[in-house]
């Protein structure tokens, strides 16, 4: 591995049709796939389905805004500096309840499986053009399962 420096204005963003956000700060091409490191913004009252990771755990730092996490029976709200760990099998989800976007850093380990999924869910649409937020919901159900993710259901929080 050689040292990077990539300042966020320099990182790869991917728009979710949600309002979401993501710049992909270090990748598991960066890492040897030890992890990877992102900038997410979570949009006011977004969140995805409760899920859960068969071969990742997620590592989210709270930057700005207020996040609520479900992380296996336990809900929780963090705020700045705070953070919340995913382990790999536990069911996990999030939501910005906030009126403003809020930022956090996700560290994922081991990340090379996680971002070929990622990358599936935001394919360009087959005409061209950014992919619809239909559309990604059926991404994400058709592609889970052999990304090792299990969709348990709608977002509760």
């Amino acid at each position: 591995m050689q040292p990077l420096h990539i300042p966020l204005a320099s990182a790869r963003a991917l728009s979710l049709p949600s309002g979401e956000g993501v710049r992909l700060l270090l990748q598991s091409k960066d890492t040897q796939d030890r992890f990877s490191l992102s900038h997410y913004t979570a949009a006011p009252l977004v969140g995805p389905p409760l899920h859960r990771h068969t071969r990742e755990d997620e590592t989210f730092v709270i930057l700005d805004g207020e996040v609520t996490f479900r992380v296996g029976e336990q809900t929780l709200t963090a705020r700045p500096g705070d953070t919340v760990f995913g382990p790999r099998g536990v069911p996990h989800t999030f939501m910005n309840r906030g009126q403003s976007p809020a930022h956090m850093l996700l560290l994922v380990t081991p990340a090379a499986n996680f971002e070929r999924f990622y990358a599936s869910l935001m394919a360009p649409m087959p005409a061209g053009g950014p992919v619809t937020l239909d559309e990604m919901i059926a991404r994400t159900q058709r592609e889970a399962p052999g990304a090792g993710i299990d969709i348990l259901g709608p977002n509760p929080l």
